[in-house]
């Protein structure tokens, strides 16, 4: 599944504002598989997660807020794993930080 540039723009530069939805929708076109949903924790596993263990020890967990949104800091985190298994590369500005 490919991966829908508006959503992923908006996941990096405003996660705040990514509905719980869109969270979901991008882990799975960014190839993580919902493995289990308890109570408000969604747990989702890449088919690569062995291979960023040691930086990423737990699964992707996604929670929706009272507000319908995403957590910002659990969006932040997709996206690092995402990087780290180098299914999204590394934004220039962020490399230079």
């Amino acid at each position: 599944m490919p991966v829908d540039p508006e959503l992923l723009r908006r996941a990096r530069d405003c996660p705040q504002d990514l509905r719980f939805g869109e969270a979901c929708k991008l882990a799975e076109q960014l190839g993580f598989e919902e493995v289990r949903t308890r109570g408000s924790h969604n747990v989702f596993r890449h088919p690569m997660a062995s291979s960023i263990r040691a930086a990423f020890p737990l699964p992707l967990n996604l929670q929706c807020g009272q507000d319908g949104k995403a957590k910002a800091y659990q969006v932040r985190q997709m996206i690092q794993m995402a990087e780290a298994l180098g299914v999204l590369s590394v934004r220039k500005e962020d490399a230079n930080d």
